[in-house]
């Protein structure tokens, strides 16, 4: 299997476009998101709208940020999303 072949160090290297923006695909239930994160001021926008109108749960919005404030990054890092499929629970997660 090749994943046998990569190095601890090839694991942690960080990969960004040219944008310097970080990109991964999520799934959670029937919902798929894709991420880009870049340095910022903390802004989230989901399918081009703001975290709070998007998500107007309190509940919901929690569960967007939680890696983030778990990591203390909440105030360094933009967060531009697309998500689509399931609800909004599925799609916050």
């Amino acid at each position: 299997m090749q994943a046998e072949n990569i190095t601890e160090n090839e694991k942690l290297e960080k990969k960004v476009d040219s944008l310097g923006r970080a990109y991964s695909t999520g799934r959670r239930k029937s919902s798929i998101a894709r991420v880009w994160i870049k340095p910022g001021s903390g802004n989230v926008v989901v399918n081009g709208r703001k975290e709070d109108t998007y998500f107007s749960s309190k509940s919901h919005r929690l569960l967007l940020n939680q890696p983030l404030v778990l990591t203390n990054r909440k105030s360094e890092l933009d967060v531009i999303c697309t998500v689509k499929g399931g609800g909004l629970s599925g799609q916050a997660g």
